[in-house]
């Protein structure tokens, strides 16, 4: 597939962060811990065999058609949840690296509903090969700066030795996470966010204020994309114009006006895409051919399979002008309910979640909350973006600590993708609704 014109892009950090009521890790333990011996219950099991994750093949068409569905599964209930004012942006990626980490350890309908959230019926051992592989697609990524880390904060006064260290040692191996075993206090919640914010290039300074008294660990997921243009705007091609917002209000901003080699157009969107450096990521535009279309309200019913025949009429035999404005945006939002939405129900109760591969007689865990945040940046420069996505792990009975959480929306009318240029899978995806 031929892709877009090029320019200077500063890209993408996503970054998310999972804060888990697991058992750790093996791994890189904080010079402060390393006296500290870690113990686990042998008694306890995952339900998968998790040694043979690393062998499982799978067909990669099927799994990124699997992938595309989620994704415009989760940006259409997202907006739906959220609403239709205001700009939305989540990563796909960054949430599915959480979940599947506690996937690890679920059981039962908890697994399933896990697994079928990212690929129906395909099984946890072909999901966590795909993540897996994805994950390492990312650190390999040539001709732009793109990792994938991890960490994990273990609470030894909850957890103690009742962790599943089959477990613990796979978190480590497949998902090369960072292991700090210490009893949580008020200094915990600064070292998770000191490393959030280096490993997204400061662009998330922060995604957890407090910790409960229930949590008993801490698993922080950080993607971080930065990659420019191949083809630069210079001082011409920004230049000051007028911005429809959804409501029909207009305001001056600078657009970046520039051309294209490619051109999508179906009977619901057209739109560019332009490459960044080396030509393996690049950001899509889907402009809505009703020129009075909400980008919210357009990106409820725009599905996977209008996202397959979008990508698929690309054409190389027109000029294309190009213009979207500069813009900076910053979006949380709290996905409790919209996972619920999408079907994956037991993990956020305590009666129903089946966690029982993470922790032992302590292990009565459930999700609390599963908290997302974004930042994006568009400018003659490039792009800037960052994902975190946290996901609360408690433990039944414990009593909670309310938590302060920082709500803040995002400022942009389109829907956009940053994408994978051979697969075409969205690592970010979000709407510019106004400015």
């Amino acid at each position: 597939m031929k892709i877009c014109s090029k320019k200077d892009l500063k890209v993408m950090t996503g970054i998310m962060a999972a804060s888990l009521l697991l058992g750790g890790c093996t791994a890189n333990v904080k010079k402060e811990d390393k006296k500290t011996e870690l113990k686990g219950d042998p008694n306890v099991k995952t339900e998968i065999d998790l040694k043979k994750v690393s062998d499982t093949e799978y067909d990669q068409k099927v799994m990124d058609d699997q992938y595309k569905r989620y994704c415009f599964d989760l940006l259409k209930q997202t907006v739906t949840d959220y609403g239709s004012n205001g700009n939305v942006m989540i990563s796909p990626a960054s949430i599915m690296m959480a979940l599947d980490m506690v996937a690890a350890g679920a059981k039962g309908d908890s697994l399933k509903q896990l697994t079928d959230l990212f690929a129906v019926d395909q099984g946890p051992l072909t999901q966590q090969a795909y993540a897996s592989a994805l994950m390492d697609k990312i650190n390999k990524a040539k001709d732009v700066d793109f990792s994938c880390a991890n960490a994990v904060w273990s609470n030894k006064t909850l957890l103690g030795d009742s962790v599943n260290l089959e477990y613990v040692d796979y978190i480590q191996k497949t998902f090369n996470a960072e292991y700090s075993l210490s009893a949580f206090d008020n200094k915990t919640p600064d070292q998770i966010n000191s490393w959030v914010d280096k490993k997204t290039d400061h662009m998330i300074k922060k995604i957890v204020n407090n910790l409960d008294e229930s949590t008993a660990m801490v698993l922080v997921n950080a993607i971080a994309f930065d990659g420019k243009w191949a083809d630069p705007y210079d001082e011409s091609q920004v230049k000051d114009g007028e911005f429809t917002n959804h409501d029909g209000n207009k305001k001056t901003v600078k657009f970046l006006h520039g051309g294209s080699d490619n051109y999508f157009e179906t009977e619901k969107a057209k739109g560019f895409m332009k490459e960044y450096k080396g030509g393996k990521y690049a950001f899509l535009t889907i402009l809505p051919n009703d020129e009075k279309a909400n980008a919210n309200e357009f990106a409820k019913s725009f599905t996977a399979e209008d996202y397959e025949k979008f990508i698929k009429s690309i054409s190389s035999e027109y000029i294309v002008v190009t213009k979207m404005p500069e813009f900076k945006s910053e979006f949380e939002f709290g996905m409790t309910d919209t996972l619920e939405n999408l079907g994956c129900k037991n993990i956020f109760h305590a009666k129903t979640a089946d966690l029982s591969g993470i922790a032992g007689e302590k292990g009565d865990l459930y999700v609390s909350k599963v908290l997302h945040k974004t930042f994006i940046e568009v400018n003659a420069t490039g792009t800037k973006a960052a994902a975190a996505t946290a996901v609360m792990v408690d433990a039944a009975g414990a009593e909670p600590v309310t938590k302060e959480i920082r709500q803040v929306i995002c400022d942009r009318p389109y829907v956009y993708a940053i994408v994978d240029t051979e697969t075409m899978t969205p690592v970010f995806v979000g709407t510019v609704n106004e400015l």
